[in-house]
């Protein structure tokens, strides 16, 4: 699949009303300077989704994500084959380094560690 996507940016494929619940992912993308863009999916394959959005974005990244489970994908993986997960138990510093990790993945910078 290829990008329909011009502007250089994260795609984030969200289930319906799951945005909300990842904002501090969404803060870690944003601390690292990389925009993103929300897509709805009407798909509740949050692996599968992480992957298309990688395939769409111009920098090879996507995200999928419920309300119960985030998955960052680079497009060079394959589909089965995601870089991180993440499950909203884990804690809120976690899910900021997520965020930061798939923006340092586009910079090709060393990734944070993540703590849960």
């Amino acid at each position: 699949m290829e990008s329909n996507l011009t502007t250089p940016a994260i795609v984030i494929f969200a289930t319906a009303g799951c945005t909300d619940v990842w904002g501090d992912v969404l803060l870690g993308i944003e601390e690292e300077g990389i925009p993103f863009v929300i897509q709805e999916s009407p798909s509740t394959d949050v692996i599968h989704n992480a992957w298309l959005a990688a395939c769409q974005s111009p920098l090879l990244v996507g995200i999928g994500c419920s309300r119960e489970k985030l998955v960052v994908h680079y497009k060079n993986l394959p589909t089965s084959a995601p870089l991180f997960t993440l499950t909203y138990q884990q804690d809120n510093h976690a899910r900021r380094s997520i965020g930061n990790n798939a923006a340092r993945l586009v910079k090709g910078i060393p990734f944070r560690e993540c703590h849960s």
